[in-house]
């Protein structure tokens, strides 16, 4: 599949989403596949650019961009990782409440276009958004220079609806692990409840061991419900690595 150019999927991400703040962020407006969009029930052929997960505003990502708008104060000055970026919403919020370092990390190049448009619809500068589409899992050098230098303020890592398979939850784990030891991370976690991360035969599986406690919970509206497959509810957790 030969991908557009970053000026023609522009182009095309404007024209063919839809503007919506119907969410648990309405002070975000983000341009979306929602469902009163055309492309809702589409086939992927209709859509140039791949797999568009980017163009959805899971509920992870939900409730940990809440839970960052309603916790201002742990942010103000502190250096955030959004990992998996997505649309941007955990940028955005963590650049309203007074980041001072932000990474934007998405291997998926348009969603990292996608996270400028949605800056550029709400008027808000991106100045402070470091934009990175490198695979950190990968590079972890990479990740791991990004935080040098960021001694004195709070250290975070963002994942919003990243626990979607067992396989990729261990290497993410062992990963975030690394992060923790070396770099003193706080690794949140926005989820609805998604089996890698809830149930107890895949916890007793998984070879890097943490704690898990819930910071949050968020009730979706019905119109977010019946848009990503019934799950009801947004949870916050913080994990801690042993």
């Amino acid at each position: 599949m030969l991908q557009p150019s970053l000026h023609a999927a522009s182009k095309w991400i404007i024209r063919n989403t839809l503007i919506s703040n119907e969410s648990l962020t309405p002070e975000l407006k983000l341009r979306l596949i929602t469902i009163a969009s055309p492309l809702w029930m589409s086939t992927p052929d209709l859509c140039p650019l791949p797999d568009p997960y980017w163009a959805f505003y899971w509920p992870g990502g939900q409730g940990l961009s809440r839970y960052i708008l309603d916790n201002k104060s742990s942010f103000r000055g502190s250096t955030i990782m959004d990992f998996g970026t997505g649309c941007g919403s955990a940028s955005m919020a963590a650049s309203i409440c007074g980041a001072q370092k932000i990474l934007a990390n998405d291997i998926d190049k348009y969603a990292l276009l996608s996270t400028k448009l949605n800056f550029r619809l709400n008027n808000w500068k991106d100045s402070k958004i470091h934009y990175s589409a490198r695979n950190f899992l990968d590079d972890q050098k990479s990740s791991s220079d990004f935080f040098e230098g960021s001694d004195d303020q709070k250290k975070y890592i963002l994942l919003g609806d990243m626990f979607y398979d067992s396989d990729f939850a261990e290497i993410l784990f062992k990963w975030l692990k690394r992060m923790q030891d070396e770099h003193g991370t706080i690794v949140l976690v926005g989820d609805p409840d998604r089996h890698p991360l809830v149930e107890s035969d895949y916890l007793k599986k998984y070879k890097t061991k943490f704690t898990k406690t819930q910071l949050a919970e968020y009730s979706l509206p019905g119109y977010v419900i019946k848009e990503h497959y019934g799950f009801n509810t947004a949870k916050v957790f913080e994990l801690q690595f042993e």
